[in-house]
């Protein structure tokens, strides 16, 4: 509670705890349960009491089915996820964040030999289970949030997480709407971004073509504005107001 009230105080505007281990953590304690139910309840409770949403770091399922149970707002990962994971997740509302480009990283580096070892057997086992439980996970309709876990794979390449997520199975629409109108309300901010409408911030992209006939376009793109200043168009970086 303390710690979750020093981060608030700093001006955190969201709170994420690890329920589970880490790939990356360069311990072989592996991908388990990491946290009591006690002090999962304790972070998000004093964090929903400051009006501040919960995100979870979790790979294994007991960790998941946990966080979920104490009220996490989303499960970063979810990389194992049973039946019963699942209907608990739909039950609460509870939202995934797939992250799929992080294992399929994770494995590409540590096979080339550029991670710890310790990390490898657990790049391994959650790169082989991830697809599988974010496919099951997206056609029994839980609440998705588009998010890569960016700094695993590399900087540039976020929009590479939407061909992954049309593969297991979501529609190129269902995948866009995953990183905006869920996103921002994944967040708690769906009165600032997450769609065009009057009054909000007008951060907005653009692409040659429809990526609903291919969402693979998404990882070109041609405009960026932020705050209703244009940064990028037409491939020219620059930074101008909008008329």
């Amino acid at each position: 509670r303390r710690a979750v009230r020093q981060q608030v105080a700093l001006g955190a505007q969201v709170i994420k705890y690890m329920s589970t281990g880490g790939v990356l953590s360069n311990v072989s304690g592996g991908l388990g349960r990491a946290m009591t139910d006690e002090e999962m309840k304790a972070i998000i409770d004093t964090a929903h009491g400051l009006g501040r949403k919960v995100a979870t770091h979790s790979h294994g399922v007991a960790g998941t089915k946990a966080a979920v149970a104490a009220g996490v707002d989303t499960i970063d990962h979810g990389s194992f996820l049973d039946d019963e994971a699942i209907r608990a997740m739909k039950a609460n509302g509870t939202w995934l964040v797939p992250t799929m480009m992080a294992p399929a990283a994770a494995l590409e580096f540590a096979r080339a030999g550029l991670l710890p070892p310790a990390t490898i057997p657990k790049a391994e086992e959650a790169a082989a289970a991830a697809f599988a439980s974010h496919s099951k996970a997206f056609a029994a309709g839980v609440k998705v949030a588009f998010g890569t876990d960016t700094g695993v794979s590399k900087h540039g390449d976020n929009a590479k997480e939407f061909a992954m997520m049309v593969k297991a199975g979501m529609s190129p629409a269902q995948a866009l709407k995953a990183a905006t109108v869920n996103a921002a309300e994944a967040l708690g901010r769906s009165a600032s971004i997450g769609t065009i409408e009057p009054g909000k911030d007008a951060d907005i992209i653009a692409v040659a073509g429809s990526p609903l006939e291919d969402v693979t376009r998404m990882e070109k793109v041609d405009f960026v504005m932020r705050h209703g200043v244009v940064h990028k168009a037409n491939g020219t970086r620059r930074a101008f107001p909008a008329d």
